[in-house]
């Protein structure tokens, strides 16, 4: 089978959250994700949490959850930098949030130093 050919935006940035005990992504295929991403020149973060499993950040009683509290928390929380350093709080601005989608409760918020 003939595959399309990848097109890469280097201008956008990647977020990766992952379970560090996924077995659906073995370590092989991070690095060879890194060296697609390298390639590309794409601006990437990859997370890898401790002790996680795959479904970390799906509710208790979902189909297939392996909810990780500590991970569910981290991952929101690292979404949120990013939105802060991609979409400037100068101009929009992140309102609070107690909790995530799942209903975690975050305990923090996520703020930004102004430039100097």
């Amino acid at each position: 089978m003939d595959l399309a050919p990848n097109t890469y935006n280097s201008s956008c940035k990647v977020l990766i959250e992952n379970g560090e005990l996924d077995g659906e992504v073995p370590d092989w295929s991070i690095v060879e994700w890194q060296k697609e991403m390298n390639e590309n020149n794409i601006d990437w973060q990859f997370h890898n949490h401790y002790q996680t499993p795959h479904g970390f950040a799906l509710a208790p009683g979902v189909w297939s959850t392996a909810y990780t509290e500590a991970a569910d928390r981290r991952s929101t929380l690292s979404m949120l930098s990013l939105f802060a350093e991609v979409w400037p709080l100068e101009k929009f601005p992140q309102n609070p949030v107690q909790a995530n989608a799942c209903g975690t409760k975050l305990n923090q918020h996520v703020c930004r130093v102004s430039k100097l």
